[in-house]
C-alpha cells in the first residue's frame, strides 16, 4: 500500500520553501493541509511518548489520547486552547502556537488514489527536494523512518539523535 512519505531532512534542505507546498483539498483553499501534515510529522518525531502521558492527564476536555502505539492523538474540536498540555509536558514538545483550534487536516487524497493508484497529490508535486512522496514504504528505525497512522510515513531524526544519545 502506498503511503504519503515525508522526508523532514530533505524538506529542511529545501531552503525554507515549505510554505510553497500546495494542497488541492477543496476545503483548504486558505487552510493548507500540508501544514497539519508537517505538524503531525514533527510532533511524532519530537514526542517522547511518555508511559505516563502527563499531557493527556492534564487535558480537561479529553482532547488528547495516548494510543497503543505510544503516539498521542489530538482531537482538535475538543481542544479549548487552555494550554494545560503544553505546561504538563516535561520535555516541552507541545508548542502552544499550533494547539488552538487548528481544524485543517489532510485526507491523504485517498479518494483520488482509489480511482487512480498512480495519482500524485499536489503536495507531492510542489514539495521541495522530493520531501513529499507517495510510495510503498516500510518502517526502518535504523534510518529513522516511522509510520504515523495508517497513511503517513515520516523520516526524521529522533530526539535521541538530536541530543547525541544515539
Amino acid at each position: 500500500m502506498k503511503r504519503l512519505f515525508i522526508d523532514i531532512p530533505a524538506l529542511l534542505d529545501g531552503n525554507g520553501k515549505a510554505d510553497k507546498i500546495e494542497c488541492e483539498y477543496l476545503y483548504h483553499r486558505k487552510n493548507n493541509g500540508s501544514f497539519s501534515l508537517l505538524e503531525v510529522a514533527e510532533f511524532a518525531s519530537y514526542c517522547r511518548q511518555c508511559k505516563d502521558a502527563f499531557c493527556v492527564a492534564a487535558c480537561p476536555k479529553d482532547a488528547l489520547e495516548r494510543l497503543e502505539s505510544g503516539t498521542v492523538k489530538r482531537y482538535n474540536m475538543r481542544c479549548v486552547g487552555c494550554k494545560s498540555c503544553t505546561l504538563a509536558c516535561p520535555f516541552g514538545t507541545i508548542f502552544p502556537d499550533v494547539i488552538n483550534y487548528i481544524t485543517m487536516s489532510c485526507d491523504y487524497c485517498l479518494q483520488q488514489l482509489r480511482s487512480n493508484p498512480d495519482y500524485e497529490p499536489r503536495c507531492v508535486k510542489t514539495a521541495p527536494n522530493q520531501a513529499f512522496q507517495m510510495k510503498e514504504t516500510a518502517e526502518n528505525p535504523a534510518e529513522h523512518i516511522f509510520f504515523v497512522g495508517d497513511f503517513l510515513t515520516v523520516k526524521s531524526p529522533s530526539w535521541l539523535q538530536k541530543e547525541e544519545r544515539q
